[in-house]
């Protein structure tokens, strides 16, 4: 996303017009080329004037422009007219006007700024250089871009000692070849590192077509996100974190996307919605393939809530234990397979009748599905099976939940908003 030679240039090109005003450096400036050359005076002061198909160098770096003026007291050169500069590592800047402020060492490019090196391209409204603190500041329209991505903001600052840039304002990243975009009011971008951080309400929101043409988009929200460039390529959602997808919505304090491997793992307090189940656990991984929901993995107090009969609205069928493995597929969920302590209990009905319940507990519990209807129920080891009767049954519904029980009531939704979104899990 940033290119660290553009960035190592930037201060040459910036530097254009320190190179026609600095008597005070050492190093040579070499004239090549003015059509004409006059002495006057500007406002009282003595000033050099340079006209047309003005070029000159110093060092790595030239420069060319219509038209030079240097006032020789106050130390200001303004360049003026096609300014551009190069630098031999191929890095060029063009803008219509510059200044250079000599007593202040500070350099601008004013109306319109434009930086390549041939892979980053940056452009903004105006452009500033600082030459002790050596820091870039770039505001109005700023955007860079490469083969694979595009940023946006208000304003960019970068400290060429630190290597580090800080875009803010409406800031917007966009990854082309993901077609992911995040949303934020700042971004920290550390080159060396190939890590950033975009705070201050920041979204991100993916949208990719499925294979019946529809659009499917993934919104994720948190207070903060950072993002790993390096082998892992990963993305960290950090603080009150929301997960929308089609029929996947999540909540928790922590969630790391694994680009390569095509996995979210989510960790403090993480609640997973899928269609009408509701899935709680200390810790939950969720596996993606080509980018549809493969299988979701819980650790640590595995809970699992789906809600039975619409005519029956307080019964849910339940399944807990420490581990539990979800498998999905095109049709929805697939298969339920919980381990250690296994607990299930399964509300029975006939012809859209209310017919009692299973409970039932082992080392080992499986549970096919077919088409959203359990199929089969099987249990390995240690097994043990209850059978309740309407008439216990019914009006006792609370009586049947399993220990741990907890039903949340604020599923995130798609749609994509800073404000009014709940903090905290609300139970019923």
């Amino acid at each position: 996303m940033w290119n660290l030679r553009l960035w190592r240039s930037l201060p040459l090109a910036l530097w254009l017009c320190a190179s026609v005003g600095l008597a005070q450096t050492s190093r040579v400036i070499v004239l090549e080329n003015a059509d004409n050359v006059e002495g006057k005076q500007v406002n009282g002061e003595d000033a050099r004037e340079f006209i047309g198909n003005v070029r000159f160098s110093q060092e790595n770096v030239h420069v060319s422009c219509d038209r030079a003026l240097q006032l020789l007291k106050s130390g200001r050169v303004d360049l003026i007219g096609n300014v551009v500069v190069v630098d031999d590592s191929g890095v060029t800047m063009r803008s219509p006007r510059g200044v250079y402020y000599r007593d202040e060492r500070r350099a601008t490019a004013l109306d319109s700024v434009r930086l390549s090196d041939g892979k980053v391209l940056l452009t903004a409204k105006f452009g500033e250089y600082f030459v002790d603190p050596k820091r870039a500041f770039f505001r109005r329209n700023v955007v860079v871009q490469d083969t694979s991505s595009i940023v946006t903001a208000d304003s960019l600052t970068y400290f060429r000692v630190e290597k580090k840039s800080i875009a803010e304002g409406d800031v917007t990243i966009h990854n082309r070849s993901e077609n992911i975009t995040i949303t934020g009011h700042r971004l920290d971008h550390w080159s060396e590192r190939q890590f950033s951080r975009v705070t201050e309400n920041p979204v991100l929101i993916q949208i990719d077509s499925s294979n019946t043409g529809k659009l499917d988009t993934l919104v994720v929200r948190s207070r903060v996100m950072e993002a790993y460039r390096d082998t892992l390529k990963l993305l960290v959602a950090i603080d009150s974190v929301e997960i929308v997808r089609a029929d996947l919505s999540a909540l928790c304090k922590l969630a790391k996307f694994y680009t390569a491997s095509d996995s979210i793992v989510l960790r403090g307090t993480p609640i997973v919605w899928y269609q009408d189940t509701q899935v709680t656990g200390d810790s939950i991984n969720v596996y993606l393939k080509k980018r549809k929901l493969d299988y979701v993995s819980v650790m640590g107090n595995a809970f699992a809530i789906s809600p039975g009969d619409s005519n029956f609205p307080l019964r849910y069928d339940q399944i807990t234990g420490e581990l539990m493995r979800m498998q999905f597929a095109d049709k929805g969920l697939q298969r339920i397979e919980v381990e250690t302590r296994a607990i299930s209990v399964y509300h029975l009905y006939e012809d859209s009748l209310a017919n009692g319940l299973n409970k039932t507990s082992g080392d080992r519990i499986i549970i096919s599905f077919d088409d959203g209807k359990v199929q089969s129920l099987r249990v390995i080891g240690g097994v043990e099976g209850q059978y309740l009767p309407e008439n216990m049954v019914h009006g006792n519904e609370r009586d049947n939940q399993l220990a741990g029980f907890q039903l949340y009531t604020n599923r995130p939704r798609q749609y994509v908003s800073d404000g009014q979104r709940e903090r905290q899990p609300k139970e019923k």
